[in-house]
């Protein structure tokens, strides 16, 4: 190694953050960092399609890890000073960081898309978080001892141990308060709408934080004074669901990649195998990234067209049109197969009382679902709390009686399901005829509500 490169792993390497500003990687996750299987995060959107509609999303899982790197040790930090009978030492804390590094090295082209790809078109039940266990141990286990690598694994999957007391702070299972959803939040929220929407600041959050053990497990406790502050919390993920990730602009070019990667998948090759092979293989894996739409466009093969077509419309936004939603209610529950049937039964009102002619593949009639994180369930009655100003009292969580929620703050449902139906090519307006004719029908307008309009109608 160049001299230059060895003084680089000595001290602590400074990083400059937009959401944090000033960042200091110690040098072991420097070495991680540094490693080709991490740099490959470069090349992955944090939001996959989402710059087409807010242009300043073009931010990457690279610099999200590295965020969720610094906050974990903020944490941890802070802990550390506050809690010495733990004995939390440097080491934890490289742990911690590593852990959250390395949580989203599994993702695939277009982050979550490729996992909605690979589903939709070959039904294959590709994993990023499992990936990411397999490449985080190869790059770990030349960095740490084999009992070190499996405690970092362990804290990248948020899997409970008794020897560690550290388990929920990267990926928090029990509620989903961690320090990876605090950067994406913030970030997200940042480059999407030009500042962090949340009034919630980390020293605060911090300073208000404890690990402790609680039903035979370590638990990341809060003062209860700050509640409302994580409700906030969940109250910004839903609107960034319903803002950005889930909106109908994005949904539709989530389509029309979905259906360019699917027309290409068994034609174009990367270092000679296809898609699928290397999904299955780490090293072929390591070679994919968000430019695959840009080789796939440019590829001289007769047989990659189709996909070359749908990108060709994509780049002169001629997107899937969205022809109408509907929001389900929260008691609702219709048939397995009922999207199939709704898809079928607008296919047959066009077919019957249009001159147009349509098939399945020229509509989309998808689901929607948006929630606070746990379901239907309200993930802040899974916090464990605490009153610092009543040492004998012990800790607690907020129950569903009135004495222990604000009316005010207090959604009335914690989860959404929404019908959206999108055309393919225009048809005229036959599609949304005949999709406002059939979701009307009392066969299926049982299962719906009247919300509050987000989008303007057609």
């Amino acid at each position: 190694m160049r001299n230059g490169i060895i003084c680089r792993y000595l001290r602590d390497v400074p990083v400059m953050d937009r959401v944090h500003e000033h960042i200091t990687l110690p040098p072991i996750v420097a070495r991680a960092v540094d490693t080709t299987a991490f740099q490959r995060l470069r090349s992955l959107k944090q939001l996959g399609s989402s710059s087409y509609l807010y242009p300043a999303a073009v931010h990457t899982r690279f610099e999200h890890s590295i965020g969720v790197a610094h906050i974990a040790q903020l944490l941890l930090g802070r802990v550390q000073r506050c809690q010495p009978d733990l004995r939390i030492n440097d080491k934890d804390r490289e742990k911690v960081m590593l852990a959250g590094l390395l949580h989203d090295v599994g993702h695939g082209p277009f982050s979550h898309l490729f996992e909605e790809v690979m589903s939709r078109k070959f039904g294959l039940l590709f994993d990023h978080d499992k990936m990411s266990q397999t490449i985080g141990r190869n790059i770990l286990k030349v960095l740490l001892p084999k009992d070190d690598v499996e405690d970092v694994l362990r804290v990248m999957r948020g899997e409970p141990a008794s020897h560690l007391v550290y388990t929920e702070i990267v990926t928090n299972k029990r509620n989903g308060i961690d320090v990876d959803k605090l950067d994406y939040f913030l970030r997200d929220s940042l480059c999407c709408f030009g500042k962090p929407t949340v009034d919630v600041r980390l020293s605060r959050l911090f300073n208000s934080a404890r690990l402790v053990q609680y039903e035979g497990q370590w638990q990341l406790a809060f003062e209860e004074k700050v509640a409302l502050s994580l409700r906030e919390l969940f109250v910004l993920r839903t609107k960034l669901h319903k803002n950005v990730y889930q909106h109908r602009v994005v949904k539709a070019i989530d389509h029309m990649i979905c259906d360019i990667m699917g027309a290409a998948a068994p034609y174009f090759l990367v270092h000679g195998h296809t898609l699928l092979e290397c999904v299955c293989h780490e090293e072929l894996f390591l070679k994919l990234g968000d430019w695959v739409l840009d080789a796939i466009e440019s590829s001289a093969d007769t047989n990659l067209k189709p996909a070359q077509d749908i990108i060709s419309r994509l780049r002169s936004r001629d997107i899937y049109r969205f022809i109408l939603s509907r929001a389900l209610k929260s008691e609702a529950a219709p048939p397995d197969n009922w999207l199939n049937d709704v898809a079928e039964d607008i296919v047959a009102a066009v077919s019957k009382k249009q001159s147009t002619k349509i098939t399945k593949e020229d509509i989309i009639v998808d689901q929607v679902v948006i929630n606070h994180g746990k379901g239907n369930s309200d993930p802040l009655q899974s916090v464990l709390f605490f009153n610092p100003k009543r040492p004998s009292q012990s800790y607690f969580k907020m129950s569903s009686s009135a004495s222990r929620h604000s009316t005010l703050f207090t959604p009335f449902a914690f989860e959404e399901r929404t019908l959206m139906i999108f055309e393919c090519r225009d048809t005229g307006g036959a599609v949304l005829k005949a999709a406002d004719a059939v979701v009307s029908h009392e066969k299926y307008s049982k299962y719906f509500v009247d919300s509050l309009p987000f989008y303007n109608t057609p």
